[in-house]
């Protein structure tokens, strides 16, 4: 229980909030304190100005060291507050060094501690574009962050989200779907909970995962949604962002010729695929690079260009990427045991699959959704 009147206390000079991974719970007693406007991020230091000033009249003391100190301390609260709204879709390096990085690659979305060792020795950092990833001024993406695991427990709290003794693909399945449930914090490949962009296709990506798509990563198209929206903002007031939508998913062979299929039947999806082996498979890609899967116009900028898919940065995302099959799952089990080659037989022989729709005007709904759920009915 919180005492919504301790702010009157002028002997307290400033609140500490201690939170696991969501601000979700320390926004809202911000906002119960008066110290967060949640309908207007932007007028929430005037009211607490306005607060200040009616507590100054009413005050009975005429200590005006009290008073400065009481606005001092709301007024930190506040740029608190509206720091928690996003700057970028993902949340940039607190680093000097990094203090003008504005562009990622969309694949370490969920593991951002991970890229960010990965290009700890870059001499530069993208701004503004992507560029040529084999720019010498960008360096390599480093080995470094397989030295980099987040903390699932001990083995016997691993076992308990990632299962004790799995014996069939679909005991795997399941996990991926709880995890996109919230009933199973983390899964190797994912340090956070669901994004709350991915809550609104939420169900839906929880039968994917149940038949056999297992999502590592995902976004929404988004049309021009106002920069200040609860869900899709980012970048300050007054723009319009976008962004196309995105399906990453680790899957076995035969979906992956579902899969193709699929993508060749919508001219606006590409596909890019790699296994275990380094086998690659490319559908509906022409000759090109880069390509922008988060944007935002604002006035008086450049566009802006945030999220990005580069396909050779997907190719060292996926070596991460089988590799914690191995060190955040494999490793629970007994070498020969059932469970222990299920994992491997899944390790070396799914594909890690990236499609794209081009198409991100939404009135006909989440075009790429649709037609993985009708591939993932055929999987049933």
């Amino acid at each position: 229980a919180v005492d919504y009147n301790i702010g009157d206390d002028c002997s307290v000079h400033g609140f500490h909030f201690y939170t696991l991974n969501l601000e979700r719970s320390t926004t809202r007693i911000l906002a119960s304190l008066g110290a967060l406007d949640v309908d207007s991020p932007t007028s929430a230091g005037a009211a607490l100005q306005e607060n200040d000033t009616d507590a100054a009249i009413g005050s009975e003391t005429n200590d005006q060291d009290q008073i400065v100190t009481r606005r001092e301390r709301k007024e930190s609260i506040s740029e608190k507050a509206r720091s928690t709204k996003r700057v970028l879709p993902w949340k940039p390096s607190t680093m000097d060094n990094r203090s003008k990085e504005d562009v990622r690659p969309i694949n370490w979305s969920n593991r951002p501690k991970s890229y960010v060792m990965r290009t700890d020795d870059w001499d530069e950092f993208p701004n503004g574009r992507w560029g040529d990833s084999t720019s010498p001024a960008f360096g390599e993406l480093s080995d470094l962050s397989h030295f980099y695991s987040f903390t699932l427990g001990c083995d016997d709290d691993r076992r308990a989200m990632l299962g004790h003794c799995p014996l069939n693909e679909s005991d795997v399945y399941e996990v991926f779907a709880r995890y996109v449930e919230g009933t199973v914090p983390h899964i190797p490949w994912c340090e956070t909970p669901l994004q709350p962009e991915s809550f609104l296709i939420q169900p839906q990506l929880a039968k994917l995962n149940r038949c056999g798509l297992l999502t590592v990563n995902s976004q929404p198209p988004v049309d021009g949604a106002p920069s200040n929206h609860p869900t899709f903002g980012w970048g300050g007031k007054g723009g319009r962002v976008y962004q196309r939508g995105y399906f990453e998913c680790f899957v076995s062979p035969d979906k992956t010729n579902r899969l193709t299929s699929m993508v060749t039947k919508h001219p606006s999806m590409i596909m890019y695929a790699v296994n275990n082996a380094g086998q690659e498979l490319r559908v509906g890609v022409e000759e090109g690079g880069v390509t922008a899967l988060t944007w935002g116009v604002f006035p008086n900028r450049e566009i802006l260009q945030p999220t990005i898919f580069d396909p050779d940065a997907f190719l060292v995302w996926a070596e991460e990427a089988f590799s914690l099959w191995s060190t955040m799952w494999l490793s629970l089990y007994d070498f020969g045991s059932e469970s222990y080659e299920l994992i491997e037989n899944m390790k070396d022989t799914y594909y890690l699959v990236a499609i794209i729709d081009n198409d991100y005007y939404t009135n006909d709904g989440f075009l790429l959704l649709d037609a993985l759920l009708e591939v993932g009915g055929k999987c049933s």
